[in-house]
């Protein structure tokens, strides 16, 4: 079923509402620092009219100069006062010299606004950003697995991109609305019929461009979408991209590609068109309110020659602010979409957040000290999803706890419940009788070390992956960390060692090279809790077994929970959970006999 197309109406309230939440977003990140902008935009506005109203004096006194009487009236009349009593090139050169104080003024204070208003802007933009990844790191891991992955790459990228623009069309509209409103003033000043009939142009032409103005959200609603859906095939073109080149199927993400960017390129090519019949009607418009005020300048009020060569300057010089801010109004307009598409995004992530994972109990708990208990706990991530229903678990502090099944059973989310990546549906987690949430959960993640099957890497150094696990870590403990997973003779091996470049996720290291890496990293951590989901399954049996047996010599002092497929991966475990779950196995963890007996047992 299709759902109907939004009315005129309800386009224009909902274009209203995005400027009005645009506006609040930024008032309320600028504060007092706005105030400071509007005030150097309107000292300079003012600074500018009144340097240019003194053309009618200068204009004056260079024409009497000449012989000419003076014509200037009451604009003239007060600065020639100031300056009578002297000969006709001392006060032409009184005036000029006032003059171009002015304009020195001008420029100061112009230099002040620009600078100011651009590093807010640049810092506004900049504040959604870094809100938007503080968010996105405190939302939790049970929420972030329900947005989409291309949706927060374009969020962070894309579209904060686009409100960039957006805010810099903000500041060159601002600027150049202030010099339109000021020429307008001045104008009037000068002959007020004039401003009077500028104003109605530009009304009209305000008017004009309106169903424009309505058509560009829609461009720009158009033009997100496109982009998601670019930045969504990117990415799984990246992901598979070494399954694809194999198998010669890049034809497929390609004509994905294309799709989607020429459904881009027709919304922006539209927008570009919009902005150009804009600009032709703004400067018709121009033309025409110049013309039409040289002919009642002349014609009907016979505005003497200063006046009406200062009002044809002031009226030239509102074409170029008139272009920017319907240029302005187009790119801010055209954006208000990226800008409610983070907001959205915000939104759903604040929406989301269980009470329970956020709350801070007051518990006061030194680390992760005693067993993870796991009463009722039922999770499923989806209602046809095979998961976990009414699991009662004690997993003993210092246990090395193996858990075997086949993919899809629920070992990684068992893993990720008991790493508090998860909130049970219903159910409840405990470590050492405290309640694993709020401040508890905190120390909890702060001793805990987790290795997936593919391990998190970055393109960057050995060293610097190894020292994102903790602070402080120096070069012998690396190595150290390293010879225990027996990656130290890999790493020497390397022409600069520690310092080599491993490339985007470790692409220059093998799988298992790998996964060494990143088992030597958690090690750094120095954790009370190690959780290995497949964190092995790429090295040899030879090299695993020696690596595991390293580890089960520090079961008792680590709690260690190894999810494996392989049945030798587990031989070293105290007890071993196999998964799916039967009634006989829920049994026998609800009857607390997980005690470390170092047998190698099988469930």
């Amino acid at each position: 079923m299709h759902q109907a197309e939004p009315s005129g109406f309800s386009r224009r309230a909902r274009s209203a509402d995005s400027a009005l939440a645009f506006a609040r977003a930024f008032l309320r990140f600028a504060r007092w620092q706005a105030a400071l902008g509007a005030l150097l935009l309107a000292l300079a506005a003012v600074l500018d009219g009144v340097g240019l109203l003194m053309l009618v004096p200068i204009l004056d006194v260079a024409i009497h100069a000449s012989g000419a009487p003076l014509q200037g009236g009451g604009i003239s009349a007060p600065l020639i006062r100031l300056v009578d009593g002297y000969g006709e090139m001392t006060r032409l050169s009184l005036l000029l010299g006032l003059f171009v104080a002015l304009m020195a003024a001008r420029s100061v204070v112009q230099a002040a606004r620009d600078h100011h208003i651009s590093r807010l802007q640049l810092e506004f933009v900049e504040s959604i950003r870094l809100d938007l990844i503080e968010r996105l790191a405190s939302a939790g891991w049970q929420r972030l697995i329900q947005v989409s992955h291309p949706r927060i790459v374009q969020a962070l990228s894309g579209e904060i991109h686009q409100i960039g623009i957006a805010a810099n069309w903000v500041v060159l509209g601002a600027v150049a609305l202030t010099m339109l409103v000021a020429n307008a003033f001045l104008a009037a000043m000068l002959s007020p019929l004039a401003g009077g009939l500028a104003l109605t142009f530009a009304g009209l032409g305000m008017l004009a461009c309106s169903p424009y103005l309505r058509r560009t959200r829609v461009l720009g609603r158009a033009v997100t979408d496109a982009n998601l859906g670019l930045t969504g095939s990117a990415l799984a073109f990246l992901a598979g991209l070494k399954l694809a080149t194999a198998q010669s199927l890049e034809h497929g993400f390609i004509a994905e590609q294309r799709v989607n960017s020429a459904a881009a390129m027709r919304s922006r090519l539209l927008f570009l068109q919009f902005q150009v019949r804009g600009r032709n009607a703004t400067l018709a418009l121009a033309a025409l309110v110049g013309a039409a005020t040289l002919f009642v300048g002349v014609g009907a009020f016979h505005l003497p020659a200063s006046v009406l060569l200062t009002l044809l300057l002031a009226l030239s010089r509102t074409t170029a602010p008139a272009l920017i801010v319907q240029q302005a109004a187009h790119h801010i307009i055209h954006s208000l979409p990226a800008f409610d598409a983070v907001e959205d995004l915000q939104r759903e992530l604040e929406m989301t957040a269980p009470v329970d994972e956020l709350a801070d109990t007051g518990t006061d708990v030194d680390g992760p000290a005693g067993a993870i208990t796991l009463s009722g706990v039922c999770f499923h991530h989806t209602a046809e999803a095979v998961g976990l229903d009414a699991v009662d678990l004690v997993i003993p502090a210092g246990a090395f706890i193996g858990i075997r099944g086949p993919s899809g059973s629920g070992k990684t989310t068992l893993l990720d419940l008991v790493s508090g990546l998860l909130v049970p549906q219903s159910g409840s987690i405990s470590l050492g009788g405290h309640p694993l949430s709020g401040a508890t959960l905190q120390r909890f993640r702060e001793r805990l070390a987790y290795v997936a099957q593919e391990p998190f890497l970055f393109d960057d150094t050995i060293r610097r992956n190894l020292a994102w696990s903790r602070e402080g870590i120096g070069e012998a403990e690396m190595w150290a960390a390293l010879a225990q997973v027996d990656a130290d003779r890999l790493v020497r091996r390397l022409t600069s060692g520690l310092d080599t470049r491993i490339g985007e996720r470790g692409v220059m290291l093998s799988a298992g090279e790998r996964q060494r890496l990143a088992l030597a990293r958690a090690l750094l951590r120095r954790p009370a809790v190690l959780v290995l989901d497949e964190a092995t399954n790429a090295i040899d049996i030879a090299g695993e077994r020696v690596i595991l047996e390293r580890l089960a010599s520090m079961a008792g002092a680590v709690t260690i929970l190894l999810a494996a497929h392989r049945r030798e991966s587990l031989a070293l475990c105290d007890s071993v959970i196999e998964f799916p779950l039967v009634r006989e196995t829920r049994a026998s963890l609800h009857d607390g006999r997980m005690a470390p007996s170092r047998k190698g047992l099988l469930a």
